[in-house]
């Protein structure tokens, strides 16, 4: 091990043991993908998932049609953009289909983003609180490519569509994806 990767073991264990994250679980896995009725049925047919809500998404200059797929209390989101200028068709060009963002549940959003924040993690999006949640979604870090949602459920367990266009719309707002 050399020094550098030392220290920066000694740090993040300093962080960990002063900055408690209450992250409870992971809340869905969002995917990105060209095909989503090609996703779905692989998703359903061949991994047994459940096809919950479908949903189309307009922002101002773009779209995605999502579908909810879970078995087991496990969700993922499939996403796919409807036109080349969409967040989602940004983000498979920029960096192929896959994984668009792990959601994580917290106790308190506004907390846990006030402490990642001062730890210098970035935000696309100020938190979001809607009907029934409250959510948060970190910049994509460019050493994983990964891009972390914060999410605070509130009796809902689902995705409402008003939630879902407040994001869309915001992330579109700041041009990420």
């Amino acid at each position: 091990m050399t020094a550098q990767s030392s220290t920066a073991q000694d740090s993040s264990t300093d962080t960990v043991a002063t900055n408690t994250k209450p992250y409870q679980a992971i809340d869905h896995i969002a995917i990105a993908v060209k095909d989503l009725d090609a996703a779905i049925l692989m998703f359903r047919d061949i991994l047994g998932f459940e096809l919950g809500e479908r949903r189309h998404i307009k922002g101002q200059r773009s779209g995605m049609v999502s579908a909810e797929m879970e078995a087991n209390g496990i969700r993922f989101v499939l996403c796919q953009g409807t036109e080349p200028t969409s967040q989602v068709s940004q983000l498979i060009e920029h960096h192929g289909i896959g994984v668009a963002h792990i959601a994580l549940s917290v106790d308190d959003v506004e907390a846990t983003v006030s402490s990642l924040k001062s730890q210098g993690l970035e935000f696309d999006t100020k938190v979001i609180k809607g009907p029934g949640l409250t959510q948060a979604f970190s910049s994509r870090c460019e050493h994983t490519g990964l891009s972390f949602e914060f999410i605070q459920r509130s009796g809902e367990s689902g995705f409402l569509e008003a939630n879902v266009q407040q994001l869309f719309d915001e992330l579109e707002q700041a041009n990420r994806y």
